[in-house]
């Protein structure tokens, strides 16, 4: 799966969760636009869900889920077919 694609689909994963979040840029912190400890761990089971993926618990650091590129660049590492 080629990045553009990936991120496309971060993108509509987080605009169910977080509905302000109508035009999310990769570098915007998903924080600023209401991205609380809630919403983030519906965020991780639909991605989970979305991308047939399971994160380690190394993986599950803030740093991964603080935009949607750093989404993408985790997913990525991960080898989407």
């Amino acid at each position: 799966m080629e990045q553009a694609d990936i991120a496309d689909a971060v993108r509509k994963v987080v605009r169910e969760i977080v509905p302000q979040a109508s035009e999310v840029e990769e570098g915007v912190l998903l924080s600023s636009l209401g991205l609380d400890s809630l919403a983030s761990v519906e965020l991780t089971l639909r991605l989970e869900d979305r991308f047939g993926v399971v994160f380690e618990d190394d993986e599950m650091a803030f740093e991964h889920f603080e935009s949607v590129g750093s989404i993408v660049e985790l997913l990525s590492a991960k080898n989407l077919a």
